[in-house]
Parts: structure tokens; C-alpha cells; sequence
């Protein structure tokens, strides 16, 4: 996000509000989480916002698979932070209060002069949890990723991913992947790929 003075939001845009997320997640390192999320209730997006994500039967499949194939093996991958810095053409706009921004914050990028109404005014440039197009637009980013190191999405079968030449196929829901291959070499180099951009 990107601090901006409230004259420079463009006149056809709306602003939405910002929403302010908590959960205890005491199976992870990081047991107490706060997140800034976008009210995306107010986010007027009028492109595609749905993913094409692996079915339960899609795994089941997966996973049968891999149990019958001599040598293979099945692991799991999941993307941290995968909404998160995904480019974004259209930029969107959302009001902060100031008493939600943190002093040393507020400080440190000199928001006083952009104070208006007691919020201040942000340019949301990259994706973000709660806008309606964050995952299309993660997705489309990834599979673009995926196509260029030899990936390919099935045609029939939404959510699962093939390579051109090396023996590994995935599911794909959302983040994370379900894996099936055989031979270490290329799980690592879906690892690797991912790891190119995530």
C-alpha cells in the first residue's frame, strides 16, 4: 500500500474501509495474528474473481495414483503470503483511521500532512486479503509462472497440473499443492520453481 493524499484518488473511485482481522493460531510459530484486510464489500471489481481449484475427487484420484505407480512418492507444498504482492493493473483505494495506525508508523512516512477526516488515504498496489480479485489475479500470476518452467493445467480436469516431460502432476487448491512424482529431482524442481517467485 501507498500513502496518498485524498486529491489524488481518482474521482470515479471509491475509497472502502479498512478491516482489521485477528485469530490465535496456536499451531504456528506465530500463534497471535492481526492482519489489515480490505472491506471488500465495497470494491466495485467488475473482471472474473472465481479460481479454478482441484474437486476432493481430483486428490482422492491423486492420491490413489500415487499408491499405484512403483516408486512414486506424494508430498504437499503451500505458498505463504500467496494474495500478497501480486501485481495489480487497476489499483484500489482504502481509508485507514489514524488511530489505527501505529505511531512509529505514522512517524516514520510523515502521515500528518495526509490526515483528512481522521483517516488517511492509501493506494492499494498489489494484492491484498479481503480484495475480490486477489485470488483470480494470484492464480493467473502463478499459472503464468508454472507454464513458463514446463507446467501445464489439464484440459479436462480443473486443478490439476502436469509437466511436459518430467513424471509429476499436482493438485492445485488455491495455495496449496498435493504432489505426486517419482524421483526426488523433480519435486525439488517444482520447489525450486516455486521458490523463483514466491
Amino acid at each position: 500500500i501507498h500513502f496518498i493524499r485524498h486529491t489524488d484518488k481518482p474521482k470515479d473511485r471509491i475509497a472502502t474501509y479498512l478491516r482489521i482481522v485477528s485469530a490465535l493460531k496456536p499451531n504456528k510459530a506465530e500463534k497471535h495474528r492481526i492482519r489489515f484486510t480490505v472491506g471488500g464489500d465495497r470494491i466495485v471489481y467488475n473482471g472474473r474473481v472465481s479460481t479454478p481449484t482441484a474437486d476432493l475427487t481430483t486428490v482422492k484420484c491423486l492420491l490413489n495414483s500415487t499408491i499405484s505407480t512403483p516408486d512414486a512418492r506424494f508430498m504437499t507444498v503451500d505458498i505463504k503470503d500467496f494474495y500478497l504482492n501480486t501485481p495489480m493493473e487497476r489499483y484500489e483505494y482504502m481509508r485507514i483511521p489514524v488511530q489505527d495506525i501505529p505511531n512509529d508508523i505514522f512517524h516514520k512516512y510523515q502521515l500528518a500532512g495526509l490526515v483528512y477526516n481522521n483517516y488517511v488515504l492509501v493506494e492499494i498496489r498489489k494484492g491484498m486479503y479481503g480484495l475480490p480479485q486477489a485470488g483470480i489475479l494470484a492464480h493467473d500470476r502463478l499459472v503464468k509462472h508454472l507454464n513458463q518452467h514446463g507446467y501445464y493445467a489439464t484440459k479436462h480436469t480443473p486443478g490439476l497440473f502436469q509437466h511436459e516431460t518430467r513424471p509429476i502432476s499436482f493438485s492445485l487448491v488455491v495455495d496449496d499443492f498435493g504432489v505426486k512424482y517419482v524421483g526426488r529431482e523433480h519435486a525439488e524442481h517444482l520447489v525450486t520453481t516455486l521458490q523463483l517467485l514466491y
